[in-house]
């Protein structure tokens, strides 16, 4: 399953088998209902807990990415259709009404600079996003800074925020509140105000034992190249330490989680599934998930090879995350089943580092609105999959 299962099961296992007998048939014979069954001994938490363990190592390495000293994290989540079965129907229910099959609604606390998925979680389609949020807020650390889209905002959610104190910065809806709304209207880039404990989100800490005084927070007017005004709210009040001037590329920073769930739905498939059960479902969305976290650490060694070989060049590079994800096929069954030869490691860490892309931030392009037709296909010519 960590070998980024796409295909049908049985050639899949066939795959397997050639791999660990170093064979170019397959030697063993296994069939698809012994794998089946096999499976369902077996927890997905497994895959949690080897990630777990894979993220607890690499922060006590000396190679993580930070930002002004902060852990940057970001949390969104994204709607997956999953196999149409009764069970997986009522223990998930759909995304609309007239939706065809069930879906989860997955949540990730997710390491924007280092790209790593700290923590996944797979719900109920009915499960709100703040709801999925406050079970990540386990996984964090203080003064960690964690970023918000505007489906986020609360008060008592930054209540949490500060118990726990651990930062943020949100974007908001601008007519959610009058505060926002006279903030909007007075035309300053920035100013620090006190957000009451009101309606809602005073039902929800007295339901949780919150407390429910006003909280300080400062806003930020941020000014898009197309003329469009964000405003941001964060728990960064320190205007020396946190000038103005850096929120408009801080936030922009969290567009890695979205570039994130393309990687998983386009060049992972998480929605192809390899079984029907909920068992299987959250296995194989927990197994690729690691799998890709363990790309991200070998695009992180990469690095250092591409970053000396192309330090005199005009423009940056960047490792290609598919083609990593592409050279773990097979060779992640070599290195787990400890059949791997002893400098396996080092030439595939080399390998990836020649497959870069230039990188130029600044470049921009109009969004092209296309109409889709309902029989395109669902995996466009720039969005292969692995495998």
């Amino acid at each position: 399953m960590l070998n980024m299962v796409n295909g049908s099961i049985q050639s899949e296992l066939s795959r397997f088998y050639q791999v660990i007998n170093d064979s170019p048939v397959s030697i063993n014979s296994v069939s698809t209902a012994a794998f089946c069954k096999a499976r369902k001994k077996f927890s997905h938490t497994a895959f949690k807990a080897l990630n777990a363990c894979l993220i607890d190592t690499f922060y006590k390495s000396s190679q993580v990415k930070k930002w002004k000293g902060f852990r940057l994290l970001a949390v969104d989540g994204s709607v997956t259709s999953i196999p149409d079965t009764p069970e997986l129907l009522e223990r998930f229910g759909k995304a609309r009404r007239h939706s065809l099959k069930p879906a989860v609604r997955i949540s990730q606390l997710y390491d924007v600079q280092n790209k790593l998925s700290i923590d996944v979680q797979i719900d109920a389609h009915s499960t709100g996003e703040r709801d999925q949020a406050v079970k990540h807020l386990k996984f964090t650390e203080e003064n960690d800074l964690i970023l918000y889209d505007r489906g986020y905002p609360a008060v008592w959610l930054f209540i949490l925020h500060q118990i726990k104190n651990v930062n943020y910065c949100a974007r908001v809806t601008v007519d959610s509140s009058n505060i926002l709304k006279t903030f909007l209207r007075c035309g300053k880039n920035e100013d620090t105000v006190f957000f009451p404990c009101l309606e809602k989100s005073l039902r929800r800490c007295k339901k949780d034992g919150l407390p429910t005084s006003p909280i300080k927070i400062r806003l930020i007017r941020v000014v898009l190249p197309s003329g469009q005004t964000e405003i941001l709210m964060t728990s960064l009040l320190d205007k020396n330490l946190y000038p103005f001037k850096i929120f408009k590329d801080l936030y922009h920073q969290r567009w890695g989680i979205e570039e994130d769930y393309k990687l998983m739905k386009s060049r992972l498939v998480i929605e192809n599934f390899s079984g029907v059960s909920e068992e299987a479902v959250l296995q194989d969305i927990h197994a690729k998930v690691l799998t890709k976290n363990i790309a991200a650490v070998a695009i992180i060694e990469a690095d250092i090879i591409k970053n000396k070989k192309h330090k005199h060049r005009k423009h940056h590079y960047k490792i290609n995350t598919t083609y990593t994800l592409s050279q773990l096929k097979d060779n992640i069954v070599r290195f787990l089943m400890r059949i791997a030869p002893p400098d396996l490691s080092r030439l595939l860490i080399a390998q990836i580092a020649t497959a870069v892309n230039a990188y130029r931030p600044d470049r921009r392009f109009s969004r092209e609105q296309k109409q889709v037709h309902w029989k395109s296909n669902k995996y466009g010519m720039a969005y292969k999959r692995v495998g």
